[in-house]
């Protein structure tokens, strides 16, 4: 591949002037912002870049390298020619993204475009490279961009399953918990049928819901009322405690995933966290961090660190689309 002048980022809504921020900050300073449109940004490369660079940013859903403007697939064909690349896969997404996802109509035209692709871009198992397709207004040019695959990378075409909230979910818990599993690989039907969560911060119980819609054993802490489609289901365990007094004792000597999803600073959030993970020794983490003031902004990178710091496998972290003031955390341990 020959690399382009400039990179890209996309986002959540109203994530834009924080992205920004957060690439101004990071060392060398080789990144200038080029062009902004909602939930997308780009930057061109003001120095020669070290040969191990990869652009990522927390609040980037999908970051990547910018490849031009197109109007046709034939005009993304001839983008992947002058570029000389070729890509495992093609990703086709829409630029503007609703918290909440997009219904089935909004991805027919999305659809319907990447199945004019599929003459035009062959695909390559023997590349690492992802073709980003991103649709904007009508009237608009598409944007064309590519990723590196890597675990960090969100799997699904601009880091969105297809979901829809469904009308008995008892909170928007649920979209994001769907969206970390996808993240994690382990949305496939019956994957998880038997296995075990806690989850720190259950109420009202869209997280666990989502859980428990996939056959898990679920134990819920949290002072609050929850659902009733979820405090009556044979799978879940209610503690009406505050984590801090939540006793070790009661909890099984392991489980499966554990998810903390509660409304208090990260380094609160962290006092609790670190001795239940040493002592549940999870496969899997679902963890939020709020950001609900500039001074937790700041420090986020050292907060996620310390994740990193006790977690028995790699942390990679993200805002996701149904974050709002917060971002998402997932882990696998190394031993799975």
């Amino acid at each position: 591949m020959r690399l382009s002048e400039f990179v890209f980022a996309t986002c959540r809504a109203g994530s834009e002037k924080a992205l920004k921020k957060e690439v101004s900050l990071q060392p060398g300073k080789l990144l200038t912002p080029a062009f902004m449109r909602p939930q997308l940004i780009t930057w061109k490369v003001q120095a020669e870049l070290p040969t191990d660079f990869v652009f990522d940013a927390l609040l980037g859903v999908v970051c990547g390298w910018s490849l031009g403007m197109a109007r046709s697939a034939e005009d993304v064909a001839e983008i992947l020619k002058k570029a000389d690349l070729d890509v495992c896969a093609v990703h086709v997404f829409p630029r503007l993204i609703s918290e909440d996802g997009l219904t089935p109509d909004e991805w027919a035209p999305v659809d319907a475009f990447a199945d004019s692709l599929k003459q035009a871009c062959p695909i390559s198992s023997e590349s690492g490279y992802i073709l980003d397709v991103i649709l904007g207004e009508a009237g608009e040019p598409y944007f064309i961009g590519c990723h590196l695959q890597s675990p960090a990378s969100h799997p699904s075409a601009g880091a969105l399953p297809r979901l829809t909230i469904p009308t008995e979910a008892p909170s928007r818990a649920w979209l994001k918990m769907e969206q970390s599993l996808a993240w994690l690989g382990l949305d496939l039907p019956g994957l998880l049928a038997g296995k075990s969560a806690l989850e720190l911060g259950s109420a009202p119980g869209g997280a666990s819901w989502s859980l428990l819609q996939r056959g898990m054993k679920v134990i819920g802490v949290d002072t609050g009322a929850v659902d009733a489609c979820v405090q009556n289901h044979p799978n879940y365990d209610h503690i009406g405690l505050p984590a801090s007094q939540l006793p070790l004792d009661y909890l099984p000597e392991r489980i499966d995933l554990l998810a903390c999803d509660m409304n208090l600073a990260p380094d609160v959030v962290l006092k609790y966290l670190e001795p239940l993970y040493q002592h549940l020794k999870p496969r899997w983490l679902v963890l939020t961090f709020k950001m609900n003031d500039a001074r937790v902004e700041a420090l986020m990178p050292y907060f996620i660190q310390q994740v990193r710091r006790f977690a028995s496998g790699p942390v990679y972290a993200k805002q996701l689309h149904a974050n709002r003031r917060e971002v998402t955390l997932v882990s696998q341990a190394a031993d799975v």
